[in-house]
């Protein structure tokens, strides 16, 4: 199945939005458009109501988009409260597609930042101790006015996203202005740069520190128009396919791809720092080309339940209820008696691989509403196994990367497992262990996930060997 998990980390671009100033008003607003590879797909609409002591922020996007033979419509709302100096105190946000919706809210309250989740009809909290002030992404233009941030200088805050759920590092470059139109326009800008998750942002400012103009990979523009420019859509839209456009052709074919045990690759045109690359399987034999092997196991170790090491890979988070009374049920039917470890992952891979509808999804998954929905594709189909494993006691992890599917490269999702060692394993495709043609740059939660940004829509492979 062919996967773009990507979806999730193209909605970063869309968060460092900040209204358009209008003079003494206590209520400001910007409209702009969003445009993939240059084509539209949407818009986004963002509000700042001066109240007082604090400002109410709210920022909404819609974007349109085609998934293999599927057309999704995708609606995001943030609202947030902050201080006068920009500081977060509490947000609501939500997300919804055609089948999918995500619900969180959050608080900062004596230096504890407590976050929501309403999922698949329940809800979970997490709380993290938060030290300094937390911004919203979608203010930072105007901090950087407010702080008078100096050209050629590069500060540092700390950041809340809601499309990750977590507080970032984030790091704020200021340089000198530039000159950019915009529709028939010319204006006199200071260019920032922000970069977060692996993404860096570059952003045109006024002197109000009010974003015209956002350029962001993966061929993302974002840019200021009318209300009506905004909302008109365009012939094209949702004919954009997004699994294809970021998928990597290679001169190369692959046969009998799935039962491939060896693959030697290089790979070129990014930077590949701070990804995590090398595991038990997956060596780097030569950096500059980065040079990949590939070799997975003939066989898969014995071992019974309890499982001592990889303990932290057991724990509940917000998105993974591995603690939540139906998943517990649910992974107690699938695995009976069974305390081979082998065995009950490959009862665990069997069942999500069978009772998951393969459907290209638009979401910011979570397993209850994967194990509702009972469908989606690679990133529900991991965020699912993951947690059910984690009920099972078999410590488990999320990986994305890259996977092979008839002469391309295509962004993928799968897991691991450990079981005294850790075995890679795929519940949408049905693998224990995955076939070679699994290449993985990231493993953990979204936050982790979003590093591989950097590389998309940059990289080419060469494939040296397979077997």
């Amino acid at each position: 199945m062919k996967k773009l998990f990507l979806l999730s980390f193209v909605l970063l671009s869309l968060f460092c939005t900040t209204p358009k100033k209008q003079i003494k008003s206590d209520l400001v607003e910007q409209w702009r458009g969003v445009y993939l590879k240059n084509q539209k797909i949407g818009y986004s609409f963002s509000q700042i109501q001066i109240i007082q002591n604090y400002y109410k922020i709210t920022h909404r996007f819609k974007i349109k988009l085609a998934m293999m033979d599927n057309f999704e419509e995708i609606i995001s709302n943030f609202s947030g409260v902050t201080d006068t100096i920009f500081a977060l105190r509490r947000f609501d946000f939500s997300f919804s597609s055609k089948k999918n919706s995500f619900f969180a809210s959050g608080e900062i309250k004596q230096n504890q930042f407590i976050i929501e989740v309403n999922s698949g009809g329940s809800v979970k909290n997490v709380s993290y101790d938060v030290q300094g002030p937390i911004y919203p992404v979608t203010i930072l233009g105007e901090l950087a006015i407010k702080k008078q941030f100096i050209p050629g200088r590069e500060y540092t805050a700390k950041v809340f996203d809601a499309t990750v759920l977590s507080i970032v590092d984030t790091k704020i470059k200021v340089f000198d202005k530039e000159k950019i139109v915009i529709g028939e326009k010319s204006y006199n800008l200071m260019k920032m740069t922000i970069s977060m998750l692996g993404l860096t942002t570059t952003m045109w400012v006024d002197n109000n520190g009010i974003s015209r103009k956002e350029e962001s990979p993966p061929g993302m523009t974002i840019i200021e128009e009318s209300r009506e420019q905004a909302l008109v859509q365009e012939e094209a839209m949702g004919k954009l396919d997004i699994l294809s456009i970021f998928s990597i052709p290679i001169d190369t074919v692959i046969v009998n791809t799935r039962t491939a045990k060896y693959l030697k690759v290089y790979i070129t045109g990014s930077d590949f720092s701070g990804l995590n690359i090398t595991d038990n399987y997956q060596t780097i034999l030569q950096i500059n080309p980065l040079t990949l092997e590939i070799k997975m196991p003939d066989s898969l170790p014995q071992i019974n339940l309890p499982i001592s090491g990889g303990e932290e890979y057991l724990n509940s988070t917000l998105c993974i209820q591995s603690d939540n009374a139906e998943i517990m049920k649910t992974a107690s039917r699938i695995i009976g008696q069974e305390k081979d470890g082998a065995k009950i992952v490959q009862k665990i891979m069997n069942w999500v691989f069978t009772n998951i509808n393969k459907r290209a999804t638009a979401s910011l998954p979570s397993a209850l509403d994967v194990l509702k929905n009972r469908e989606g594709d690679c990133n529900e189909h991991a965020v699912l196994f993951v947690a059910l494993s984690r009920a099972a006691k078999i410590p488990c992890q999320i990986c994305v990367g890259l996977v092979y599917v008839d002469g391309r490269f295509y962004y993928h999702a799968w897991n691991k497992v450990f079981l005294g060692i850790w075995i890679p394993v795929d519940p949408t495709f049905g693998q224990f262990p995955v076939d070679a043609t699994h290449i993985k740059f990231a493993e953990g939660e979204l936050e982790e996930q979003a590093k591989i940004l950097k590389i998309v829509g940059e990289i080419k492979i060469k494939v040296l060997e397979f077997r």
